[in-house]
C-alpha cells in the first residue's frame, strides 16, 4: 500500500536558536512522504538562513518568506500550498517525537478517523510535565470533540499535536486570524467537520516554554486577543445553530476565561504596568460579561481597539 504524503505546517518568527531543533525533529520522522511547508514571517534574526540551508539539504524543506503578519497568517499560507492526504502543525520553538506522523497515521487509518490528538508536554527550564487531563476515552464524533475542545483543561483547541485529514480544511474557510491564541477561534470549527476523531494519551509533542514566546512576552494584546479569540467562537456557534447546544460548554470556557487571566496578569512575570493591571482586568470582566450573550449582529471585538479603549500601552510584539 502506498504511504499517503502527509504536509507539516511550520510559522517561523525570530526563533533562529530553536529552529534546527524543530526541523531536526521532523526530518527525523520515521515516515514518509513529507513535505515540510515552512513560513518565515519576516524574522529579524537568523531564521531565514537557517531555512536556506535545511531547505538546501533536504528535499522535503520548502520555505516561504513574506512580511510579518502573524502566527495565524503564516498558518494559512502554508495550508494554502499543502498538498499532503494528512497535515500537521508545528511551532518553531517546539519538537515532536519521531513516531508522531507514523503512529497518528496509523491511528486514522485503524480507526476511521479524520483527525489524531496525541498527547503533549511542557518543557521549560529542564522540566518535562505531561498534560495529565486528557480525556480517558479513545474515540469521539467530530462534534463532541469540537465541543470538548473549548475546555481548556481537558481537550485545548491548540492547533498542534494533531494530524488532520488535510480535505478538513476548505479553500473558502475564514483563515486562522491574526491574533494570539487563534487555534482557540479556529480548531473547533476544523475538528466539527470531523466524521471521527481518535486520541492517543501518549507524549509525542514537546510544547518549549521561553521568556519571548507569545506566553512569555504576555502583554495586553495577549488579554484582548483572547477575548477576541472567544468573540470569534461565539459569532461561529450562533451562525451555525449552535448557540443552545453549546451552551454549557461555553458558558464553562468564559468561567474558565475569568480564572485564567488574572493569574497571568496579577500572579505571573509579563510586561503590563502594575499600575495598569486593575483597570485592565475590569474592562476585561466587563467584555467577557458582554461575550456571555447571543450576538445581534456581525461586528466582532479587536484586540488593538479594545487595548486602546483600556488606556494601557501595547507593549508586547505583534503576533
Amino acid at each position: 500500500m502506498t504511504e499517503p504524503l502527509v504536509s507539516v505546517v511550520v510559522p517561523v518568527f525570530n526563533v533562529e536558536r530553536w529552529l534546527p531543533r524543530c526541523l531536526d525533529s521532523l526530518l527525523a520522522q520515521d515516515h514518509r512522504p513529507l513535505e515540510v511547508i515552512v513560513v518565515d514571517d519576516g524574522s529579524r534574526d537568523g531564521s531565514a538562513d537557517v531555512l536556506r540551508r535545511y531547505a538546501a539539504a533536504h528535499p522535503e524543506v520548502r520555505v516561504v518568506l513574506q512580511e510579518h503578519r502573524g502566527l495565524g497568517p503564516s498558518r494559512n499560507a502554508a495550508l494554502a500550498l499543502a498538498t499532503g492526504e494528512y497535515v500537521t502543525m508545528v511551532d518553531a520553538d517546539d519538537w515532536i517525537e519521531p513516531t508522531f506522523v507514523s503512529d497518528t497515521l496509523r491511528i486514522a487509518r485503524e480507526t476511521g478517523s479524520d483527525v489524531v490528538i496525541g498527547g503533549f508536554c511542557f518543557e521549560a527550564a529542564g522540566l518535562r510535565v505531561p498534560f495529565p487531563f486528557l480525556p480517558r476515552r479513545s474515540s469521539f464524533t467530530g462534534p463532541e470533540a469540537a465541543e470538548t475542545s473549548i475546555n481548556m483543561v481537558r481537550l485545548p483547541a491548540f492547533a498542534w499535536a494533531k494530524l488532520y485529514r488535510r480535505e478538513l480544511f476548505h479553500a473558502d474557510d475564514e483563515p486562522f486570524p491574526a491574533i494570539f491564541y487563534e487555534d482557540l477561534a479556529t480548531t473547533p470549527r476544523i475538528l466539527r467537520r470531523a466524521r471521527r476523531v481518535a486520541l492517543t494519551r501518549t507524549v509525542y509533542y514537546h510544547y518549549c516554554l521561553r521568556p519571548d514566546s507569545i506566553v512569555g512576552a504576555f502583554g495586553v494584546k495577549n488579554v484582548f486577543s483572547f477575548a477576541a479569540a472567544i468573540d470569534i467562537l461565539r459569532h461561529n456557534l450562533a451562525e451555525n445553530g449552535l448557540w443552545e447546544s453549546w451552551q454549557p460548554a461555553y458558558r464553562r470556557l468564559l468561567r474558565q476565561a475569568r480564572v485564567m487571566m488574572p493569574v497571568q496578569v496579577l500572579l505571573q512575570r509579563n510586561l503590563i504596568p502594575l499600575r495598569a493591571r486593575v483597570p485592565l482586568l475590569r474592562r476585561y470582566f466587563t467584555l467577557l460579561s458582554e461575550l456571555r450573550h447571543r450576538p445581534l449582529d456581525r461586528h466582532r471585538t479587536t484586540p488593538v481597539r479594545r487595548a486602546r479603549r483600556a488606556s494601557v500601552p501595547v507593549r508586547n510584539s505583534a503576533p
